[in-house]
């Protein structure tokens, strides 16, 4: 496969961002997302996972119902009985994971760039990117959710104009976050892992401090920190920089939750693509073992 150029992903975000919103019937995504109701499961894999987990949140924080985020084997050992249903979230709408998600009794949508039959679609339309670690294939749909939750394109544009510098090239991270910003350490997490480059470990902010610490006593790992304005923050915060080689910190810019946690999910994928260009590989066109294949093309039973 011919990849994109990491530099070329980024340099083209922001119009495959709006060509999405021109394009996609806005309306009818917004409409079937207001129809979504009692509790429901959230899926996906990939950088499907961090669009799942940002929508489960949206559909908590807008709709105030039951909304969680499983990945797509956890429903093969759950018990299901407590939902009503289940949305997928898939850009091509065809791998396996799709298909044990939808082997269930539950109402069936699926977020998708490619309609599947007998679910609910849930279709918004995007230029097409080959890129290995995904920056349009993710932020299209997020920013479709953003435009959901609160309808302001020119923060949506704000926002994704913003960026971040840094000299880290560790080939360890450490990741503070919390429930506010789930979906930046995911797309954190599952970037910096994905690409290679280095190993990450999520740390949810008050469980670290039940010994969690010790990580530091065997590595001089980089910290990246998710700042907010509250005490517990402000210990970790001033305690921690001596623990660490570096700790690069995003601040809070937003004071709703949901706003800034896309905030910090746009810059934690750029933070990912300095991070990259300071060790100097290139995410999206990398080179994966050879091995990938016969995990990323599975197609057996996964219980």
């Amino acid at each position: 496969m011919n990849y994109d150029k990491m530099a070329d992903c980024f340099a083209t975000l922001n119009e495959k961002v709006e060509y999405a919103l021109d394009n996609s019937n806005l309306k009818d995504i917004f409409t079937k997302l207001d129809s979504i109701e009692g509790p429901t499961l959230v899926t996906g894999v990939g950088g499907s996972s961090v669009v799942g987990v940002f929508l489960a949140k949206v559909l908590r924080e807008k709709k105030h119902i039951i909304s969680t985020f499983v990945y797509p084997r956890d429903l093969v050992y759950m018990d299901l009985g407590s939902y009503k249903n289940v949305i997928a979230v898939s850009y091509s709408g065809k791998n396996i994971g799709v298909d044990v998600i939808f082997d269930c009794d539950l109402n069936k949508y699926l977020l998708t760039g490619h309609e599947r039959e007998n679910v609910e679609n849930i279709v918004y339309t995007m230029k097409k990117e080959e890129s290995y670690v995904s920056v349009s294939a993710t932020i299209v749909p997020l920013s479709i959710l953003l435009m959901y939750y609160c309808n302001d394109r020119e923060l949506l544009r704000e926002i994704l104009n913003e960026d971040i510098e840094t000299d880290s090239n560790n080939t360890f991270y450490e990741v503070m976050s919390g429930y506010e910003t789930k979906t930046a350490d995911t797309i954190l997490e599952s970037s910096i892992i994905e690409s290679g480059m280095a190993a990450c470990v999520v740390h949810d902010k008050y469980n670290f401090c039940h010994g969690r610490i010790n990580l530091s006593r065997q590595h001089k790992n980089d910290l990246i920190f998710f700042k907010m304005d509250n005490d517990l923050d402000d210990v970790l915060y001033e305690t921690l920089h001596k623990h660490y080689n570096k700790v690069i910190t995003i601040n809070r810019k937003y004071e709703d939750d949901v706003i800034n946690d896309f905030y910090s999910t746009l810059i934690s994928l750029k933070l990912t693509r300095r991070i990259a260009e300071n060790i100097g590989i290139d995410f999206s066109d990398m080179k994966e073992l050879e091995d990938n294949d016969v995990f990323y093309l599975f197609k057996g039973k996964m219980r």
